[in-house]
């Protein structure tokens, strides 16, 4: 093969032998960008889905912590008895949903927000890719975040904990994944987990 300095200085140009290393060479490196670009667009979407969850998990846990859980004040427009429990999961452990059904679980395509058009059609629109659960624990019951089990005298604290489950994208679609995972999670899904504790107000 000649320099490419002779290459250059002739009037006759490149052989067809250079013509074709250099066509192989701009494939290669072609193909390999197509090939990328799935795996691009993958991340792009897994990432959307993990911030709509969180957003959601947030959203949720927003509301929650203004949720009226007094010790004295009453509830709004109730003069007695003493003391409101908007909150929820007095007595509960975690594990399931709270009783007084103040925030049960929701179902794909039962969570409201701009983006959930049509879950029942064909639209399936990208709000329609998740559900949501609550988890309430008594702190008096159950080991919350450093506090020791079954501690009484922690019966003006809760630990929340807002899940928001979802299935990912792979490069092809939807795909199964052994990603983030949590309790109550089914094959293929992921989830974002917020929890905090929540201290009875006066």
């Amino acid at each position: 093969m000649r320099p490419v300095k002779a290459i250059f200085e002739d009037d006759t140009g490149m052989t067809l032998v250079e013509v074709i290393i250099a066509a192989v060479v701009v494939m290669v490196g072609l193909v390999a960008l197509i090939a990328a670009m799935p795996l691009g667009t993958s991340q792009i979407g897994g990432a959307n889905l993990k911030t709509t969850a969180t957003f959601l998990a947030q959203q949720r846990l927003e509301q929650i912590k203004n949720a009226t859980w007094t010790i004295t004040t009453p509830c709004p427009l109730t003069t007695t008895p003493l003391g409101c429990d908007h909150l929820g999961g007095g007595g509960s452990n975690g594990a399931a949903a709270v009783t007084e059904g103040f925030w049960p679980d929701e179902a794909y395509g039962t969570i409201i927000f701009p983006g959930s058009e049509d879950c029942a059609g064909n639209k399936r629109s990208g709000g329609c890719r998740f559900r949501r659960q609550v988890r309430i624990t008594d702190c008096s019951v159950a080991s919350c975040a450093g506090i020791g089990t079954g501690t009484a005298t922690v019966d003006t604290l809760r630990q929340v904990a807002v899940i928001v489950f979802f299935s990912p994208l792979a490069g092809t679609g939807m795909g199964q994944t052994t990603g983030n995972t949590c309790e109550g999670s089914t094959q293929g899904e992921e989830c974002v987990k917020l929890t905090t504790l929540i201290a009875k107000r006066p």
